[in-house]
């Protein structure tokens, strides 16, 4: 996988790239790892499904460093799990990116876009610390 240009500074220390929610990837600089890995230390009990998501994250977690065109290699398991063809899609979701496979996106992203508005007043009114 190739990284655009305009990302590439944000992973010059490094590429953390791990199973992500909805069948997607998660890919994070060394820093926002650290951060997103503390936060589900802290949050993940030893209950069976505190568990469940440790491991779900951590054993899947791969970390590379970018060649000088951009690139990393993603390994097999992580590629069938989000199902990766040819072509790709990368969304930047705050902290991290996201891997997308790009018809699996489209489809996710015309599921979403019907339900925009739900989601908007779900989530109005509540306090972000904005």
């Amino acid at each position: 996988m190739t990284l655009p240009s305009r990302l590439r500074s944000y992973f010059e220390g490094g590429i953390v790239i791990t199973k992500g929610v909805d069948r997607c990837l998660f890919a994070f600089p060394p820093d926002e790892w650290a951060a997103f890995k503390a936060n589900i230390k802290a949050n993940a009990d030893l209950s069976a499904k505190g568990r469940q998501l440790s491991r779900m994250f951590f054993s899947m977690a791969f970390e590379a460093t970018l060649d000088r065109q951009g690139r990393v290699l993603l390994p097999t398991k992580l590629a069938q799990y989000a199902g990766l063809s040819q072509s790709v899609t990368l969304a930047g979701v705050d902290d991290r990116l996201e891997i997308w496979d790009t018809e699996e996106w489209n489809r996710y992203l015309s599921t979403a876009d019907e339900s925009f508005a739900e989601i908007v007043e779900e989530f109005a009114g509540r306090d972000f610390g904005v």
